[in-house]
């Protein structure tokens, strides 16, 4: 009998992970893997879908990247005109207590939808996108939200970066090099599963000053002793 591969086993936990979750219909999703990349193919009806598919995906130990190649197909009772789409965007906006709701600006066409303007931290811009993924009708969300933080020096955001770790974790500071340019942090080093390089990306995000983060991690997962 042929001994199965690395990736053939990883696709195996892949398909139960997207099979377990409640929230998608697996059937309509498939999964390739190559060297520890998965990619995830197939069409699901809302946009929550697609995202609750690659953050189902990117839990699974062993996984090194994700490509989605999911397309959203909305139902046609949760596909409103692309007026009261906007409305409804806005609405949800104005009601979340992190998005500064009246420096953004959103667009509608065809069932994607644009936010433009700006905020102060990557995790709010980040939020903006996140409170409007679940709702009926969203097909994408593109997101062109700036971020214009307060000015800090270098140092200043690099300590602001290694307080945020430290306080989400303690080993999460350990073994992460974290590079500054201005307002661009490059975030490098190893990390042991892609749901704690999700909370180490998270955790610098929410931090003031700045602009964008880079994030050149690497997942090695910790072989069982």
């Amino acid at each position: 009998m042929r001994k199965r591969t690395a990736d053939e086993r990883l696709q195996d936990r892949v398909r139960k992970e997207l099979a377990w979750d409640v929230l998608l219909d697996d059937s309509r999703v498939d999964v390739e893997v190559v060297d520890g990349v998965v990619t995830i193919i197939g069409s699901v009806g809302s946009y929550a879908e697609k995202k609750e598919a690659e953050s189902a995906t990117q839990s699974v130990d062993g996984v090194h990247d994700v490509i989605s190649a999911i397309e959203v197909k909305p139902r046609a009772e949760l596909h409103p005109s692309d007026d009261e789409l906007k409305a409804i965007v806005e609405q949800v906006l104005q009601w979340d207590a992190v998005v500064p709701e009246r420096h953004l600006t959103v667009s509608v066409i065809d069932g994607m939808v644009a936010l433009t303007g700006a905020c102060t931290t990557v995790a709010q811009a980040k939020e903006a996108e996140r409170a409007i993924t679940h709702l009926g009708g969203v097909r994408n969300v593109i997101n062109r939200i700036d971020i214009i933080p307060p000015h800090l020096s270098p140092a200043d955001v690099r300590k602001v970066i290694v307080d945020a770790l430290s306080r989400r974790a303690e080993h999460l500071a350990a073994g992460i090099d974290v590079t500054v340019d201005g307002s661009i942090v490059t975030l490098s080093g190893t990390v042991s599963s892609a749901m704690q390089r999700r909370a180490v990306v998270g955790a610098v995000g929410h931090a003031q000053g700045i602009t964008e983060v880079r994030d050149q991690l690497s997942v090695e997962p910790v072989s069982p002793d």
